[in-house]
């Protein structure tokens, strides 16, 4: 017999009656308690229940509840109220608890590299729908078939997605399914277990003598007056990975499941719903063969464990047959179950014994099964090897401790696994030390929450590794809203968090980086750069390299800890210094795939940047600011004092005073820097004119920026002139103008000559600075100088964020790791990487796992109320249109449709319905370009009132600019342009670019829709030549177009398919062709039942499905007509030799010649990031190409 590969639990939530969450349903366990409800009769009737059924004689006021189990957290999935309304709650419960699973497991879907696969099942639905929902709605929303595909379709899954239906088994099959698709490597991570809500209204329940329901609300499994058990809610998930892919990834192992089995137990027992004791023992027999044990080597099963007086004896009779096969001994085995604490939770019940299991195995802790006082004498279980577990204690014994959990369904599938403790973890311990926390929601409020939770879990368990806990968070799936915390320790994490912090929305797509000057170079300041950023580190020593070299300069004691200070007092070391230290940050910012939006120095400030954007090499740009400094140093000496004012203040005060010879060296907000000749500063100096200002003398003995600096500027006026130089990569901002720097002007000698002699516009281009598009600005030097500068400014917003990427010199480590904290919390996600010591292997810890919203939502859709009037007449019916498809009681002027869970087929029936009522035709693809109520209720206004006749196509226009031929890109099957517009985004400016999508019509022959378009065409562009495009039934109709303008005369120069092409012979009816019937024969079958992607599409927009039957049906008549044009197609997911074949077949159908191109993605991915990039770049390079030739010809 071939022993099963191990599995590891690496994950696992659950809510069960008493026990919202896992931590508290262990706490449950170990206590004792039962979470059972009492029930008061207003509480019943209160929760719909029945009178008449209250006053029966057998009615049992008990049942096992969850907390919240109809409220739903519907905007985390992005569904709309409506939508969330019709799905059955114990699949949104299921929904919710695997989001937690996979973040106790630290696995993140959306970065995890394998397929994740999911099994589970749940309990026949009782639950009413929250509103009125149509049939189709109904069907799957409630349709327990869909609970695995919806939680695949959610959460991104591409792995298995099974639902199992198996009665009381079902979550213990789907765990033994689950494990043996890893073993299959059918997935790498898997997901099983099972759910039970009770519908609204069965508050407590009848007991009847001789059933399976306890008289009194208490399950007394293995006891002398066991009567039954109790029906309960719950959900239980546990996550699986193969062992040795667990150990190799460092998961955290919680038990490893060394075998399983199910089997049924056929037509040998007394009933088609009675245990049989012949199949349970060949299914436990079964499975601890594939697990390699011996039963004398299990020290606990937890049992199905119903409490039945029959139930319970045929259940131990055959654990004991197979525990004894080999030996007579008595009272090695505890046994329990948790039946006892909860109640029978149905298809979540053998889920939440294995989860039991893996718990008391994880803290070797047997706990105990409740309300046994004396056995069933029908046990015998004296006899046996069994000793029912009535107390907490510890799990004495050897390492490799080992559990049974049983699982039995009515109808005979059984489930039994076989579970050991798991293995110890070799990796080496890891280190404490200052940490960041990171944590993310996909809302506000829920970040409030996850900061609470979590400040509580440290507070109450101190004992948690700082860096397990931030390899636990870092690992977790990221959201929009974040926040980060620096503590040494899981006490100051605690504090920290508890107290209330701000979230963090913004994103790094327009940041500028701003270099600080002369003079905040002090020891400690690239220390703990140097220490903690490899990437600055490597750049550093690079440089340091460089300058020691070339220059004999040590620049070690920038990142040393107890370096002499007298060092930074020194002219060329500061300025050389300086550089080095912005460079290397930028340096790291660049590996982070942080790029800048532009770029802003102070004096020697501007270096770094220029070297960073590429004017100059690396060991040019060393030796251009070794020489500047070197040459400053060598002029007459200086003195330069900052003041607390504006510049033309200053001026004021120096005018007519004999100051001539000073200058304002750096003219900033608020503030200037004045320099000048030594003898002339300390008259100022000394004297009043600058009595009741801020004055700080400047510890530099030079006068930069002003005239002193003449022979310096030349001398680097002919370095420059000598250096080879290239464009700059990144914008930068002129010290000398103040505006955004001409790359030529850069590249020049005179601009640094007169950067070195002038003043720095500082006030100037901060203004320039802050007026671009730019709103997050990092310093990359140490202190906060320039940020400072920026925030004086009259440009600056509330909205506008600052990141110091050192702080201050004695923040340290600190520093670091905040601005690394900063940058991730606005979207930096490579920045994780930075977070772990080198070396270092955290393990994952049990943390607060996703807080949901508990609200119990009310779905009822109340007629809508506009909030911000829009006075126009449709307003109404596009009112109850809008509220009706998303469910939403009330619609503000500023609304997003796709805030509020639409999605885009959603728009198209949204569309088309205001067409129906109100005669106005709104493209989708225009809607989507500002999806707001207001805007729609404007265009609905407009097109109503539009004199004249209605087109049958409406045309969008994506891009009007552009050198290439306009391309006209005609509908798809659902008959909206909208799928081409991540396309027109990524050709924009390249060629003006058209989306056609028609208007019912009734027509039913490609031939009369396609004249439609033909109409359209020659509206939109009198003249060719035209280039016509569509993607899959669209490729068709843009073939037949072309035919239709090419008879009245027009130039049509190419025909393009996206993964969409005629198919047969020339001249043929599509329907003899058996290429057609393969590829479109399976989408009619999808369409019509409702199967695969297109079936999910079509149940969740009924209209979708006419459309795909109407196109499907005009298309089966269709004869390819010849066409005078080139054709390009665009095949997803092709090969070279399925592309020849291609090119072969359509080669008869195109005057012009026929090229096929491979490109990445599928069907119905290739219009969608990531793979429309590469399918613009490789249309636009045929179309080029092929315009190119025709205008040499």
């Amino acid at each position: 017999m071939n022993r099963q590969e191990p599995v590891a639990v690496v994950g696992m939530a659950c809510r069960y009656p008493g026990a919202p969450d896992l931590g508290r349903f262990w706490s449950l366990l170990r206590g004792g308690t039962e979470g059972i409800s009492r029930l008061d009769a207003d509480e019943i009737l209160a929760a719909g229940g029945d009178p008449e059924l209250m006053r029966h004689p057998g009615f049992v006021p008990a049942m096992g509840l969850l907390t919240g189990a109809r409220g739903f957290d519907w905007t985390y999935f992005g569904y709309s109220r409506a939508e969330a309304a019709s799905i059955d709650p114990q699949q949104r419960v299921f929904l919710e608890c695997v989001v937690a699973a996979l973040d106790d497991a630290a696995v993140d879907p959306t970065r995890f590299p394998g397929w994740i696969g999911v099994y589970g099942g749940a309990d026949q639905v009782t639950a009413e729908p929250d509103g009125e929902l149509g049939e189709l709605a109904r069907y799957i929303g409630l349709g327990p078939d869909f609970l695995a595909t919806r939680v695949a379709y959610k959460l991104g899954l591409r792995g298995p997605a099974v639902t199992v239906q198996t009665a009381c088994s079902t979550s213990l099959t789907a765990v033994h399914m689950a494990a043996a698709s890893l073993r299959g490597d059918e997935c790498d991570v898997a997901l099983a277990g099972g759910v039970a809500v009770i519908g609204n209204g069965e508050r407590g329940y009848l007991h009847e003598p001789g059933g399976i329901l306890s008289p009194d609300g208490h399950c007394r499994a293995f006891d002398e007056q066991a009567g039954g058990t109790v029906p309960s809610e719950g959900v239980g998930v546990v996550v699986l990975k193969r062992l040795s892919d667990a150990r190799r990834d460092g998961d955290r192992v919680l038990a490893v499941i060394r075998g399983s089995a199910i089997n049924n137990d056929g037509a040998e027992k007394m009933g088609y719903t009675a245990p049989s004791v012949d199949g349970q023992s060949e299914l436990i027999r079964y499975a601890q063969q594939v697990a390699g044990v011996d039963p004398r080597d299990i020290g606990y099963v937890e049992a199905h464990g119903t409490g039945t007086r029959i139930g319970d004896p045929i259940e131990v009779q055959a654990l004991t047959d197979v525990f004894q096969a080999d030996t007579d001994a008595t009272g090695w085995c505890r046994l329990g179950a948790v039946k006892s604490n909860i109640g029978h939770t149905g298809s979540a019940a053998g889920v939440a014994g294995l989860i039991k299991a893996v718990l008391m195995l994880r803290h070797r802790e047997l706990v105990p099964s409740l309300h046994f006082t004396r056995p069933n004498p029908l046990l015998e279980l004296e006899t046996t090897p069994f000793v029912v577990s009535t107390r907490a204690e510890p799990w004495t014994g050897r390492d490799g401790r080992l559990a049974g959990v049983s699982s039995f369904g009515v109808g005979g599938t059984n489930a039994h696994v076989i579970l050991e403790e798991a293995p110890t973890r070799t990796a080496p311990p890891a280190r404490g030390g200052r940490r960041v926390l990171t944590l993310s929601a996909a809302a506000p409020e829920a970040l409030g929450r996850m900061r609470a939770n979590l400040a509580e879990h440290l507070r109450t368990t101190p004992d948690l590794n700082l860096s397990e806990v931030t390899a636990t968070l870092t690992s977790r799936r990221v959201y929009r809203h974040r926040q980060t915390v620096v503590a040494d320790d899981t006490v100051e994490a605690a504090t920290l968090l508890a107290a209330p912090g701000a979230s963090v929305p913004g994103t790094l797509d327009k940041v500028a980086f701003v270099f600080p000057g002369h003079g905040l170079l002090t020891y400690p300041a690239g220390a703990a750069a140097h220490r903690l950023l490899p990437g600055f580190r490597d750049a550093f020593d690079e440089i340091r390299d460089l300058v020691g070299e070339r220059h004999g300069l040590d620049l070690s004691p920038i990142v040393t800890e107890d370096a002499d200070p007298a060092w930074f007092s020194q002219l060329v070391p500061h300025q050389v210094g300086s550089f080095a230290l912005g460079y290397a940050l930028g340096r790291q910012l660049l590996e982070l795939g942080i790029r800048p939006g532009a770029m802003l120095g102070n004096s020697i400030g501007e270096y770094a940047p220029a070297a960073l954007a590429g004017l100059w090499t690396l060991p040019d740009a060393v030796d251009l600011v070794h020489l500047r400094a070197s040459a400053m140093l060598a002029t007459r000496p200086g003195r330069m004092a900052a003041v607390g004012a504006g510049a033309d203040e200053i001026t004021d005060r120096l005018a007519d005073k004999g100051f001539s010879e000073l200058s304002l060296a750096v003219r900033g907000p608020g503030r200037v820097v004045v320099s000048g000749p030594e003898a002339v500063m300390t008259r100022l100096l000394d004297g009043d004119l600058l009595t009741g200002l801020d004055v700080r003398v400047l510890d530099i003995p030079r006068a930069f920026h002003s005239t002193l600096m003449n022979p310096a500027a030349d001398e680097l006026a002919e370095a420059v002139a000598a250096t080879p130089n290239a464009a700059p990569r990144f914008r930068l901002v002129s010290n000398t103008s103040g505006d955004w720097a001409e790359p030529e002007a850069l590249r020049g000698p005179g601009y640094w000559a007169g950067q070195l002699r002038s003043p720095v516009l500082l006030e100037e281009c901060a203004g320039t600075l802050l007026g671009s598009e730019c709103d997050t600005f990092l310093e990359l030097g140490p202190g906060t100088s320039m940020l400072a500068t920026l925030r004086r400014h009259a440009g600056w917003k509330a909205g506008h964020g600052t990141v110091p990427l050192l702080g201050r010199a004695e923040d340290g480590d600190r520093g670091v790791l905040r601005a690394l904290g900063s940058l991730w919390e606005r979207g930096a996600d490579a920045v994780v990487g930075l977070l772990e010591e080198p070396g270092e292997e955290p393990g994952i810890c049990s943390l607060p796992t996703y807080p949901f919203s508990d609200e119990e939502p009310d779905f009822t859709v109340v007629p809508p109320s506009l909030k911000s009037t829009v006075d126009i007449p449709e307003k109404s019916t596009v009112e109850r249109l809008w509220c009706a498809a998303l469910g939403v009681p009330t619609v503000d002027v500023a609304d997003d449709f796709y805030a509020f869970g639409g999605e885009s087929l959603m728009a198209v029936n949204l569309m088309s319905k205001i067409r129906e009522r109100t005669g106005a035709s709104v493209p989708v693809a225009e809607f989507d370009q500002e999806p707001t109520f207001g805007r729609l209720a404007r265009l609905v206004e407009e097109r109503a009132a539009e004199p004249g006749p209605r087109h049958a196509v409406d045309v969008v226009t994506f891009h009007e600019e552009g050198p290439g031929r306009p391309l006209l890109l005609i509908a798809d099957s659902a008959g909206s342009a909208l799928s081409y517009r991540a396309l027109a985004e990524e050709l924009a400016g390249s060629r003006p670019v058209h989306g056609l999508e028609i208007v019912s019509t009734g027509e039913k022959g490609i031939d009369t829709i396609a004249a439609h378009y033909v109409e359209a065409v020659l509206r939109t562009r009198p003249d060719g030549p035209y280039v016509l495009g569509g993607w899959s039934f669209g490729a068709v109709l843009a073939h037949e177009v072309a035919r239709q303008l090419t008879r009245r005369g027009a130039d049509v120069d190419t025909v393009i398919g996206l993964d969409g092409f005629v198919q047969g012979r020339r001249d043929l009816p599509m329907a003899v062709d058996p290429d057609f019937l393969m590829s479109h024969g399976r989408t009619l079958v999808d369409a019509a039942f409702g199967f695969g992607a297109i079936g999910r599409e079509v149940r969740r927009n009924p209209a979708l499905r006419t459309q795909l039957l109407d196109k499907a049906r005009a298309l089966v008549p269709y004869r390819p007509p010849f066409v005078p044009a080139r054709a390009l197609v665009f095949r997803a997911g092709s090969d070279r030799r399925g592309a020849a074949r291609l090119r072969a077949r359509l080669a008869p159908l195109y005057g012009g010649g026929v090229q096929v191109f491979t490109t990445p993605g599928d069907h119905w991915s290739l219009l969608t990031q990531p793979h429309v990039g590469a399918l613009a770049r490789e249309l636009n390079g045929a179309l080029a190409g092929a315009e190119r030739m025709d205008h040499v010809g």
